[in-house]
C-alpha cells in the first residue's frame, strides 16, 4: 500500500453482554475458546498491512491490557507504529466519554503518524475484511467519507441499535443515516467501518467540537449527510454483530457450523491471538465429543456436544455439556448436566447436578462462582 494508512479500533460502541462485560470490555471477552473478540479486527488490520493502530478504550481496560500485552501476537511492525492503547480520561459527565473525544485527547498519535488515510473499525462486528482494498475503493470514489455497509434481510433481528443507510433509489446517493430499531427486515446496515483522508478526518474532528461536544462518530456522520459526499462500500462477506448477550451466544454457536467457520478462518487470512503455554487436550476413557471447539489444556472425561470449551476447562467423569460455552479454568463436576449455559472463567458446577437454561438466552454463571 503506497499511501500511509493508520487504523482506529473503536471500543466506544454502547454494547453490553450482561455479566460477561461486568468486569471487562466486549473486546476482551473470550470467543470460541481461545480468542478475544478484538482479535478479529486486529487481524484484519495486520493482514491488510496496516501497521499503526490506535485502540480507543472506553472503560474497564485491565483485562484488555493483559490480553494485548505488547501486541506482538498480531504481527504489527513496532518500528512503523505498532498498537497504541488510547484511553479517554473520565469526565464528570459520561456523555463526554465517546470516540471523538478519545481521539482528540490522544491527538498526538494521529499527528505523529501523519497518515494519508484513516480507517476506523468496531471491535464487536466479526468480519474478515481487507482494509487495503477498502482504502483503494475510497480513493477511486473521490468521496469525502466511505462507510462500509451490507444489505441484509434480517435487520429486524440483527444489527439492532446500529445504523442503517437510506439511499435514494434514483441517484444512489446517501440521504440519511438512522438507528436500526428492528422495525424492518430489509435494510442496508452500516458495519461501523469508515475511511477518511487525513485532511477530511482532521476537519471532521474540528467540526464536531463546534457542533456538539457530546457527538460521537456516528452522530457526526448522520449530521453530515447533506454536507459531505459519502461513498458506500458494498460488503458481501461474513459479518455478525455481537451486540447483546443473546447475540454473543448465537454467533458463537453459529461458528460450530462448517459453513460459518470456513468463511472466517482462511489459510490466507489468519486470525491472530495471544498464545498460552498449555498442554494438549486430554480425552479420558469416558470422553465423547461431537461438534465442539475445544482449546488447549482441557481435560474431558464426559460428554461434550455442540459446545465451546476454553483453556484448562475440566469436564468430570460422566458429566454432560450441551449447547454451552465454558470459559477458561472452569470445572464441570462428575455427573453434572449442563445445557444452554454460559459459564464464566474459574467457575464450578458442583452442587447443582442439572442446569438447563433457555436456548435463546442461556443461563449465566458468574466468574469464580460455585453452583
Amino acid at each position: 500500500m503506497a499511501n500511509k494508512v493508520i487504523g482506529y479500533v473503536n471500543l466506544h460502541s454502547d454494547v453490553s453482554l450482561n455479566g460477561l462485560t461486568e468486569k471487562r470490555p466486549v473486546a476482551s471477552v473470550s470467543f470460541l475458546g481461545r480468542y478475544g473478540i478484538i482479535d478479529f479486527v486486529l487481524s484484519n488490520f495486520s493482514n491488510s498491512m496496516i501497521d499503526s493502530v490506535g485502540v480507543l478504550i472506553k472503560e474497564k481496560p485491565r483485562s484488555l491490557l493483559k490480553h494485548m500485552s505488547n501486541g506482538n501476537a498480531w504481527n504489527f511492525n513496532s518500528k512503523n507504529g505498532g498498537i497504541n492503547l488510547l484511553y479517554n480520561e473520565k469526565h464528570v459527565n459520561t456523555m463526554y466519554n465517546h470516540d471523538i473525544n478519545n481521539i482528540l485527547e490522544n491527538i498526538k498519535f494521529f499527528e505523529k503518524e501523519n497518515p494519508d488515510y484513516v480507517v476506523v473499525a468496531p471491535n464487536h462486528i466479526v468480519t474478515t475484511m481487507d482494509y487495503s482494498e477498502l482504502v483503494e475503493n475510497h480513493i477511486a470514489s473521490g468521496k469525502d467519507i466511505t462507510i462500509v455497509a451490507m444489505k441484509t434481510k434480517n435487520a429486524h433481528e440483527e444489527f439492532i441499535g446500529g445504523d442503517y443507510i437510506k439511499i435514494d433509489s434514483d441517484t444512489r446517493e446517501v440521504v440519511g443515516i438512522e438507528k436500526n430499531m428492528g422495525t424492518a427486515k430489509n435494510r442496508v446496515v452500516s458495519l461501523e467501518t469508515y475511511v477518511f483522508s487525513a485532511k477530511v478526518f482532521a476537519k471532521f474532528l474540528k467540526d464536531a467540537q463546534k457542533i456538539s461536544a457530546f457527538f460521537d462518530l456516528r452522530d457526526m456522520l448522520a449530521y453530515s449527510v447533506n454536507e459531505r459526499s459519502i461513498n458506500i462500500y458494498d460488503y458481501k462477506g461474513f459479518a455478525k454483530a455481537i451486540n447483546s448477550y443473546e447475540s454473543y451466544y448465537e454467533v458463537s454457536m453459529g461458528f460450530l457450523s462448517l459453513e460459518n467457520s470456513t468463511q472466517v478462518f482462511k489459510s490466507n487470512w489468519p486470525i491472530f491471538t495471544n498464545t498460552n503455554d498449555t498442554p494438549p487436550t486430554k480425552y479420558l476413557d469416558d470422553a465423547k465429543v461431537v461438534s465442539a471447539f475445544i482449546a488447549n489444556g482441557v481435560i474431558v472425561d464426559g460428554t461434550v456436544e455442540h459446545s465451546i470449551l476454553g483453556r484448562n476447562v475440566k469436564i468430570g467423569k460422566g458429566a454432560i455439556v450441551k449447547n454451552s460455552i465454558i470459559l477458561s479454568d472452569s470445572v464441570i463436576d462428575p455427573g453434572a448436566h449442563v445445557e444452554n449455559v454460559i459459564v464464566d472463567k474459574e467457575a464450578r458446577v458442583k452442587n447443582i447436578k442439572t442446569l438447563i437454561g433457555d436456548s435463546k438466552s442461556p443461563t449465566f454463571i458468574k466468574e469464580g462462582d460455585i453452583v
